[in-house]
């Protein structure tokens, strides 16, 4: 496994967290009270987080952590969107329109599935970033592993960091573990991958000036 690989099993099991909660994935977190998310990735992130530093009280059983992420996102009119278009100004329609032509750029077409997620939804937003990884770990070319770093690079700037940014600042002020503290682990993430990015077209521009 080597980084790229890292970071796209990494956003794929934030998504995971994110998703209706499963007792395999969570079983280890509940007893430990924090967020053991790096051991899949073998250590390799490029910018990797100390989960201790996202801890929640342990012991929490699957019963309670139903009850939190049913408090937090299921709930009559929820608290919580998962939704981009709760977080922007921005009408509905551009934002699919936006979001649809990433998609279909990078081979995705969302418009006629059976995916019960809106294209604006968090769950999807982190699948892609995990899609654009995988395209990245398999690319061919210089070229094509910069064409995608910039497209992940746009897609955390434009669409995913603000999304972020309102999920976390919502979870932050309902305090309800450990969505709470999972919002915090996913936004520094988010943040730090986006630096990453930055870093790594600046070494190919740099590179391309010599």
């Amino acid at each position: 496994m080597n980084d790229v690989m890292a970071r796209s099993q990494t956003w794929r099991l934030l998504c995971t967290w994110f998703s209706q909660p499963d007792s395999a994935i969570w079983e280890s977190a509940l007893a430990e009270g924090l967020f053991n998310y790096i051991s899949p990735t073998g250590g390799l992130l490029p910018h990797a987080l100390d989960p201790g530093d996202y801890r929640f009280e342990a012991g929490m059983n699957m019963d309670d952590l139903g009850r939190a992420y049913s408090s937090c996102f299921e709930v009559g009119n929820a608290p919580v969107s998962f939704h981009g278009r709760t977080y922007t100004d921005d009408a509905a329609s551009k934002l699919f329109e936006e979001l649809f032509r990433y998609y279909e750029h990078f081979g995705l077409n969302l418009t006629d599935n059976d995916n019960a997620n809106w294209p604006d939804s968090i769950l999807v937003e982190l699948e892609f970033m995990y899609y654009l990884c995988h395209l990245e770990s398999i690319a061919g070319s210089e070229d094509d592993v910069l064409s995608l770093q910039r497209g992940q690079r746009d897609f955390i700037t434009r669409h995913l960091a603000p999304l972020v940014e309102g999920i976390s600042k919502k979870l932050s002020s309902l305090e309800i573990a450990p969505y709470d503290q999972l919002a915090k682990l996913l936004k520094d993430y988010v943040s730090r991958d986006c630096d990453y990015l930055d870093g790594k077209a600046d070494g190919i521009i740099a590179r391309a000036a010599v």
